[in-house]
């Protein structure tokens, strides 16, 4: 791994892509860090830890923008060595009860906005016959699950979409990885009876969901692996979920 390895991050400014955002930057590649919001990726990537994190605010549900974005990167960080797909919106409702607006915002940030990222990203990677790309889907993308209909379909989306480019990239010499994370411990859940704004309640045992942490070293040890060695997708979850 050289020192200035780019890597794009979607999803950057909290959770698990903070996560990942930071962990690969001290472990000296450099981030582009890609979210909506320029303050929140500015707190990021002001955290203590080391290297160099790039905020870039953009809507990935903006083909253009996505696309201005990632060739900007291109020309003015360096070449993309590895995209991870990270972006995600949930919604815990029952599919007759979901409004159209939720629907497609979930559609067009999960998966229209992953491929957008993805499209612009291979412009630049298949030339050089060389990259990686990590896409965070879910246990929600492996099989059904009550009260996340529209997630479900958008997750199993992403499956498909990352398992189908797997097998055209990989003759072009392009890893596709696809991880299918169960609950992570984010803000999304609520560790009381009593939800925040935005949050929800955790079936389980809430102290037993995954570490953001622990995704970001995953991805480090992917990245990690000789390019000879394909990772297809990798299905984890906390010990008292089963999927």
């Amino acid at each position: 791994m050289s020192a200035a390895e780019v890597v794009v991050v979607t999803g950057a400014s909290s959770g698990v892509g903070a996560s990942i955002t930071r962990k690969l930057a001290a472990s000296g590649r450099t981030v582009a860090a890609i979210a909506r919001s320029p303050d929140a990726l500015a707190r990021v990537a002001s955290a203590p830890g080391g290297g160099r994190i790039v905020p870039v605010a953009v809507d990935i549900t903006d083909a253009q923008a996505i696309r201005r974005a990632i060739d900007g990167i291109e020309r003015d960080i360096g070449p993309i060595a590895t995209l991870i797909n990270n972006t995600g919106v949930f919604d815990l409702t029952e599919f007759h009860h979901q409004d159209l607006a939720m629907i497609d915002r979930i559609i067009a940030t999960n998966l229209s906005g992953t491929m957008y990222c993805t499209h612009a990203a291979l412009a630049h990677m298949l030339p050089r016959r060389q990259g990686r790309i990590i896409g965070v889907a879910s246990v929600a993308g492996t099989r059904g699950i009550p009260g996340q209909a529209t997630y479900c379909a958008s997750k199993h989306g992403m499956v498909g979409f990352f398992e189908a480019l797997a097998q055209e990239l990989q003759p072009q010499g392009i890893l596709v990885t696809t991880l299918c994370p169960g609950g992570i411990d984010t803000p999304l859940w609520s560790r009381g009876d009593d939800p925040a704004p935005g949050s929800v309640r955790y079936p389980g045992d809430r102290e037993a969901l995954i570490a953001p942490e622990e995704i970001a070293e995953l991805i480090e040890f992917l990245l990690s692996r000789p390019v000879g060695t394909v990772y297809k997708r990798l299905v984890f979850f906390p010990a008292n979920e089963w999927h």
